[in-house]
């Protein structure tokens, strides 16, 4: 599987480079944005494609995320449509609010001939403000009219709310015959996906079985979106979404597929690994990306809660953000997270230089290491000395910026 980081390849572009699907993105003014903008994406596949989806894990869940675990089962895993908004996120809005949506996924659905159980939706924004339906229903006709007719990115841009900088990855399965993977996706904010208000969309034209398609983001998920965190905070809205349009003349792939499943994965996890660390990096008010890698735990599980219990620390984060090499922070998250941990075996490095290690601190130059830790990512290297598993998990820093942004977000 070939990638580009950030989607970009040379003759290669976007969503809308998959053979199979097409999209719109048009301005529908759901909010007073700072400047004039696109806040309403369509993707319609031009005939039923293979579905699989993962949502939320918060027990207070969107109307949307609710309607689409529903549609998805209903449908047995086949989709024409995704339709999502920016700006309001449909959340805890009762009756209405998924009255609301049913409208919208049934306009839709009228306007390009398909089912309601084959129309999914997604929202992202405020939590507990109603969809602006005369809004949505214009909105959906003039995306229909608009299928095809944009640029590449368009959709990544129209999906945005905090964010920003768009975020897309493509990518190529050597030797597959032209199976393409093509991602987008938006969160900033809210992050701490349990699978923030994230949101993400990977289609590709393979032919792909509904079943082999939530097999394989259960495998790719936990160590890629699931490893993301910008603030600790599982949002009601979380949804990833994974389509594929059977466009090509090979082989269909199904979980007894063998290697050829196997090299579907591969390249399915490097797109979501790409989008993951491009929402780490974009967490709201953030000046780096940093990478917790914790090697040597005795089982994975143990290894990737180690790595988030410190990547969400707001300590760390601090310290990540002010440059200060304060090791003792980490060891405390470390220490309080549920993966074993015998203080005499820990080793801890930062940006290359060791620290810590068998219980005590080393020797290392603060001012030196302070001003390696300016750098744009950094990763901190942490081995329990228990065992071979590892993870990583992708975070930022936390800065002024954040409480800013969050402080007057509905006010």
């Amino acid at each position: 599987m070939n990638m580009e980081k950030n989607g970009k390849r040379e003759g290669a572009s976007s969503l809308e480079s998959v053979p199979g699907f097409r999209a719109a993105a048009i301005a529908a003014e759901f909010r007073d944005w700072p400047k004039p903008r696109n806040d309403l994406a369509l993707i319609v596949a031009d005939a039923p494609a293979s579905a699989a989806g993962v949502f939320t894990r918060n027990q207070v869940a969107a109307a949307p995320v609710k309607i689409d675990r529903k549609h998805l089962k209903a449908s047995g895993g086949v989709a024409r449509a995704l339709l999502v908004n920016a700006g309001v996120a449909n959340a805890c809005t009762g009756r209405e609010g998924r009255d609301n949506a049913l409208k919208c996924i049934r306009r839709l659905g009228g306007r390009i001939g398909a089912p309601d159980e084959q129309v999914l939706i997604a929202s992202t924004g405020v939590i507990g403000v109603q969809l602006p339906l005369a809004k949505m229903e214009k909105g959906i006709d003039k995306a229909v009219s608009g299928l095809g007719k944009g640029k590449p990115g368009d959709f990544a841009r129209a999906i945005l709310t905090t964010d920003l900088r768009p975020k897309e990855s493509f990518a190529v399965l050597d030797g597959e015959g032209g199976v393409v993977m093509a991602g987008a996706c938006k969160g900033s904010g809210m992050i701490a996906p349990n699978m923030a208000t994230m949101l993400a969309f990977v289609l590709t034209n393979a032919a792909v079985a509904p079943k082999a398609l939530a097999a394989a983001l259960d495998e790719v998920v936990p160590s890629t979106f699931n490893m993301v965190t910008v603030d600790g905070d599982t949002s009601t809205n979380d949804s990833l979404f994974l389509l594929a349009s059977g466009t090509t003349r090979t082989p269909a792939i199904g979980k007894s597929s063998g290697k050829l499943f196997g090299r579907f994965v591969d390249g399915l996890h490097q797109v979501c690994l790409s989008l993951s660390t491009q929402i780490a990096a974009d967490g709201e008010g953030a000046s780096k990306l940093v990478r917790v890698r914790v090697t040597g735990a005795r089982k994975r599980r143990e290894a990737a809660v180690a790595a988030r219990t410190i990547a969400e620390s707001p300590l760390v984060k601090t310290a990540m953000f002010g440059n200060d090499p304060n090791w003792g922070r980490v060891i405390c998250a470390l220490g309080r997270s549920d993966a074993a941990v015998d203080e005499e075996k820990v080793s801890m490095s930062l940006c290359g230089c060791a620290m810590f290690a068998k219980g005590a601190p080393l020797p290392f130059d603060k001012a030196e290491l302070s001003g390696l830790m300016r750098a744009e990512e950094v990763e901190l290297l942490i081995d329990l000395g228990l065992g071979k598993a590892e993870a990583v998990a992708l975070t930022c820093d936390l800065t002024h910026g954040y409480i800013t942004i969050n402080a007057d977000y509905t006010t």
